[in-house]
């Protein structure tokens, strides 16, 4: 797989949307639960897999599309932990964020385009017997 940056840029504003408030949401949570726990090992170990992520779906990889989806409605689920825990703030941005991410990441447009990223090559060679 050949990395580029025309991939992010060819993708339609839904897209581009949804890998951005992806991005934002878990650099803002990150933050969060490194200021209130100091737990630098798990924060690192979490923002390298947020990364790799990042980078596959900026590819337009629908597989990492669908994982962004799962981990966005698991960032929405943990907003009423901080709800509960009297960090009502941050829970209302987690929600915003991350349900922003889920919305732009499952229009049919954001889809179609995914999908169609994704197809193999066609073989011309193997066409004609």
């Amino acid at each position: 797989m050949q990395f580029s940056i025309d991939k992010f840029r060819n993708m339609p504003y839904s897209g581009k949307m949804g890998v951005t408030l992806w991005l934002i949401g878990w650099v803002w949570l990150l933050s969060v639960y490194y200021h209130l726990t100091k737990d630098s090992e798990w924060v690192l170990k979490l923002a390298i897999a947020i990364a790799l992520l990042t980078l596959f779906i900026s590819q337009a990889q629908n597989w990492a599309r669908l994982i962004c989806v799962v981990a966005n409605i698991m960032g929405v689920l943990l907003s009423a932990y901080f709800y509960l825990a009297g960090f009502a703030m941050i829970a209302a941005v987690n929600v915003v964020l991350f349900g922003g991410s889920v919305y732009y990441l499952m229009i049919p447009s954001t889809g179609r385009y995914f999908k169609s990223q994704n197809k193999p090559p066609i073989n011309k060679d193997e066409d004609q017997h």
